[in-house]
């Protein structure tokens, strides 16, 4: 038996609250994306072996997963395509996630996703990740669970309260400047522990954008006022994020085609996660496709980079099972 699957990459598009005073942290909102994609095969074998691109960001996973379930070690694993690493497309969870899937049809064990998450490490920030993995659309979460300390409580998986699937007919043109990578690992543990609190009136502000404006205009496929929400919350969670990453921004050449794409017909426009990946929302494939022309040359102006378009994800990851 060989086992398939195909991850898409997600933009992160905003978190919720980062005060903490309700009894839970963080929080957050995001969209899966058809491109790029995760790649992998599993299969049985004698042994244990992982091949492929950046097979030794996937071994980990493996391992963590063959830990937990306690099976034996005797699985061939095949990654044949990746997403790029610590750009803002949540990379790690989609292989993470592909990675645990994978070995969980060839094992035959019975595991939610979110179960096969907290398997493999994932889940501890954000939802977001996990939930488009397993059905796409537009995502967001309620946040962690957190004690009067603000540590986090154990298990404590952050739940999605809305999912929808995204218009057909609206387009992300995305550009990812060849600048610095995104903070990962310690080091972005260590940056959102140096954050200066967010003030109960930002929360309040972003959490009303979110159910009083962006979903609303999401549900009456209304993309000026969805452009525009979103635009909001970009800009208040980048103010916010100001003193870790350098500016309301990842990076100049960032906070430049978020300008650039909000002057030349993107809706709302702004930076995935940690970024340096930012994006802007269009509707209509062809106007998402002459946008990223025009990034792409203004990329080449400053520093450099690559811009494409995509449609949103609303279906998940693809599983193929075969004899």
């Amino acid at each position: 038996m060989k086992v398939y699957v195909k991850a898409s990459a997600r933009l992160h598009l905003g978190l919720i609250d980062l005060r903490g005073e309700l009894g839970r942290l963080w929080g957050g909102l995001g969209v899966g994306v058809n491109c790029p994609n995760v790649i992998l095969q599993a299969e049985k074998s004698r042994s244990l072996s992982v091949w492929g691109e950046n097979s030794e960001l996937v071994r980990p996973f493996v391992e963590l997963f063959l830990k937990k379930y306690n099976v034996e070690p005797k699985v061939a694993v095949n990654v044949k395509r990746t997403i790029p690493q610590h750009v803002g497309l949540g990379s790690g969870t989609q292989l993470a996630l592909a990675t645990a899937v994978a070995l969980a049809r060839i094992f035959d064990i019975n595991a939610s996703v979110q179960e096969l998450a907290a398997a493999v490490g994932r889940g501890k920030v954000s939802g977001v990740g996990t939930a488009v993995f397993e059905k796409g659309g537009f995502v967001v979460e309620g946040g962690v669970k957190i004690r009067n300390d603000k540590s986090i409580l154990p298990h404590s998986f952050p739940p999605v309260i809305f999912q929808d699937s995204f218009p057909d007919d609206w387009f992300f043109t995305v550009a990812i400047p060849n600048v610095e990578r995104g903070l990962s690992g310690e080091v972005e543990a260590n940056a959102f522990s140096s954050l200066p609190p967010m003030s109960t009136e930002q929360a309040g502000r972003l959490s009303r954008l979110i159910l009083m404006s962006l979903l609303p205009a999401l549900k009456e496929k209304d993309i000026k006022t969805f452009g525009a929400a979103l635009t909001q919350i970009q800009n208040i969670v980048g103010d916010c994020f100001a003193s870790v990453q350098g500016g309301r921004f990842a990076s100049s050449p960032s906070g430049e085609c978020i300008a650039y794409m909000l002057k030349h017909g993107a809706f709302g426009a702004g930076q995935s996660s940690w970024g340096p990946t930012v994006y802007g929302l269009v509707e209509g494939e062809k106007q998402a496709e002459k946008l990223a022309v025009e990034v792409q040359g203004f990329l080449q102006k400053s520093s450099g980079g690559q811009a494409f378009c995509t449609a949103a994800n609303n279906r998940g990851a693809y599983i193929k099972i075969t004899p």
